[in-house]
């Protein structure tokens, strides 16, 4: 049994060899030493590829996306490279094969891309070395595929955390501007509570002086004269003096006139120092209860200013929690999703090459089985695996070669068979619109909650450009929108000097 299983193996060993010797006979020789030229061209691409990478990296001047310009510096100086790799002879077709959006820009992921396309070529030229049996070159190949799959990882590591570390200053940013408008908010709120101090002060001061001159006023009235009387006594006299005179008693009445003149003259003055103490008493007891009132304002005042100082501490340290409150946050997404990625960049791609290999194996070993059953059906479809693997590869002239090139790269664009590392783009971005958006729930990186969080970051009032149509009124008159015409340097003295004054109210409140 035993050597019946093992004459069965070899026989259909035997026929599968002649099958892809048969197979390997029918392809031209102009074929197969085309493809073994590309395999020699490709296996230097990792080092191309970062001669590319650095191109970019050197020309990328503002550490942000590459504009149109500059991608088509970047493939003057590599324009050898990138046609050897991918049969493109001119800029623009270069720039518009890899710009995705069509914005004008090379995001991040349209620069990976790039190499991400040179990698599926290498693989489809090392599927077919594979085929024409060039074992060696196809090991090769494989390497270089290996190192440019680790390339590619390193590459999109690092447009990654450039993007984190502009996330991060602009989450740094959003805590300064917070500050700003807290800063400003408090500014405005010791300004305005300075204004009604003032206010009312001028207020109690003019009420004083309008009390004062009432009093005064009155004072001056003769009815304030009559509330002080002389004595009595001095009544009694010159009533005695009129009744000596009627009895014609001369000497007593000129005593009685001496002694009343004297007495009148005392009580005259009597009389006019108690008016003036009286006036004087009246005038300061209004003055006491005047500083009685002044005191009052003075200590309600101060006991306003200190509750807004405690509360303007209070919201100072919850503002700084809340600065801080997200960045942990941030950072766990961006380096969880650095992490997927990189593990994304190393497993993925042999995932996909260990998931072709079985289905290649599988394929084989249907059909050899369906060789041991009929060779004839064999025979017939000898080549099925061989014509469907290159089909793809070999298309007919019908146009010139940089146009067929530029449909292979669309085409292997469109079919999306390549690692896919989501630096700039979302998960399902590109996904049909009436496509249920699982993908940001299976595979997404949270980034969304960091741009939620990052969403609240404002414009530069000099950036900020309105409508036209918000510039007139109904009328065709200019309308005043509120837009700083301050200049930058002046905007940040402005801000330097509300932090300064509320910093000022800090440091008064711990003393």
């Amino acid at each position: 049994m035993l050597q019946t299983e093992t004459k069965s193996s070899l026989y259909a060993s035997k026929l599968i060899q002649q099958t892809n010797y048969s197979a390997l006979s029918s392809l031209p020789k102009t074929y197969i030493r085309q493809v073994q030229a590309e395999g020699e061209i490709f296996m230097a691409a990792p080092q191309k590829c970062a001669n590319i990478w650095k191109e970019f990296r050197r020309n990328d001047f503002t550490q942000v996306q590459i504009p149109y310009k500059t991608a088509l510096q970047v493939f003057d100086v590599c324009k050898d490279d990138i046609y050897s790799m991918l049969k493109v002879n001119s800029g623009k077709d270069f720039f518009d094969l890899f710009d995705q959006d069509n914005d004008g820009y090379l995001n991040e992921d349209e620069q990976i891309l790039v190499f991400s396309i040179i990698k599926e070529k290498m693989q489809q030229v090392a599927n077919l070395l594979l085929q024409i049996q060039q074992y060696v070159p196809f090991k090769q190949l494989m390497k270089s595929i290996r190192t440019l799959e680790t390339n590619i990882c390193e590459y999109q590591d690092v447009l990654r955390k450039k993007i984190y570390k502009s996330e991060i200053a602009t989450y740094k940013e959003i805590g300064l501007e917070k500050l700003d408008d807290f800063y400003e908010k408090y500014y405005n709120y010791f300004q305005n509570f300075e204004q009604q101090k003032q206010i009312r002060i001028q207020t109690q001061i003019i009420q004083q002086q309008e009390e004062m001159n009432q009093l005064e006023e009155k004072l001056s009235k003769n009815t304030e004269f009559l509330k002080v009387k002389p004595k009595r006594k001095l009544k009694d006299l010159q009533t005695q003096e009129k009744l000596v005179s009627l009895d014609e008693r001369v000497e007593e009445a000129m005593d009685f006139r001496r002694e009343l003149k004297n007495m009148e003259k005392q009580e005259q003055q009597r009389v006019a120092s108690e008016q003036q103490k009286r006036i004087e008493r009246q005038k300061d007891e209004l003055e006491r209860k005047h500083q009685k009132q002044t005191e009052q304002l003075k200590a309600k005042l101060i006991e306003q200013e200190h509750k807004l100082i405690i509360q303007l501490k209070k919201e100072y340290n919850v503002l700084l929690k809340q600065i801080g409150l997200h960045s942990n946050e941030i950072e766990r997404i961006q380096s969880s999703a650095m992490q997927s990625a990189i593990r994304k960049g190393e497993k993925e791609g042999e995932l996909k090459r260990m998931k072709e290999r079985t289905r290649i194996q599988n394929f084989i070993i249907g059909d050899a089985k369906s060789t041991l059953i009929s060779p004839r059906i064999q025979q017939q479809n000898a080549t099925t695996y061989e014509d469907s693997s290159s089909s793809s590869y070999r298309q007919p002239l019908t146009s010139s070669k940089s146009e067929r090139a530029m449909h292979d790269i669309k085409t292997l664009i469109h079919k999306q068979n390549y690692t896919q590392f989501y630096i700039k783009k979302k998960y399902g971005a590109d996904l049909p619109v009436n496509y249920q958006p699982e993908p940001y729930k299976v595979q997404g990186d949270n980034h969304e909650r960091i741009e939620k969080i990052l969403s609240v970051k404002k414009k530069n009032p000099h950036d900020i450009l309105p409508s036209l149509t918000e510039l007139y009124d109904l009328d065709m008159k200019e309308q005043n929108l509120g837009h700083t015409q301050k200049s930058e340097s002046e905007l940040i003295q402005e801000r330097l000097k509300k932090k300064q004054y509320i910093l000022e109210k800090l440091e008064e409140s711990t003393h």
